[in-house]
């Protein structure tokens, strides 16, 4: 994973189809989840390059306690009015399984994810490669 700052990123993405609509989705997932969310990745599923030409966007949200993945699917679309991201929300502990267990999923995040927010450096042990910190 790469971890460029939030504004550097607004600037690289500023004529992006996706940035404003991220920018409001990250507005929005902070008023209503802040202290559970730990950290958001946009990542390529199928390790293409970020960011994508064209929707989808495939973000990442990570938080402190495992959550039910689809429960909290549905949560996050009713936060993205644009409908362009396809979301992959999980605790950091399981995420961390996954990674140790080789999930394609978490291994693709971790080799092309770039981080637009983190909190407490919850992704310390992924972006070396390494999962065994979670």
């Amino acid at each position: 994973m790469q971890r460029p700052s939030w504004n550097l990123l607004k600037e690289q993405w500023a004529d992006r189809f996706f940035s404003e609509s991220l920018s409001e989705f990250i507005s929005r997932l902070h008023e209503d989840r802040g202290k559970e969310t730990l950290a958001v990745v946009v990542f390529s599923p199928d390790d293409d390059e970020i960011p994508p030409d064209s929707p989808p966007v495939s973000l990442l949200v990570l938080y402190r306690e495992d959550v039910d993945f689809l429960r909290d699917n549905i949560f996050l679309r009713s936060r993205d009015p644009s409908g362009i991201f396809n979301f992959f929300s999980y605790g950091i502990n399981a995420f961390g399984r996954m990674v140790s267990g080789e999930n394609p999923i978490a291994l693709s995040a971790v080799r092309s994810g770039v981080v637009i927010f983190e909190r407490e450096d919850a992704l310390s042990g992924f972006l070396d490669g390494e999962g065994d910190d979670a």
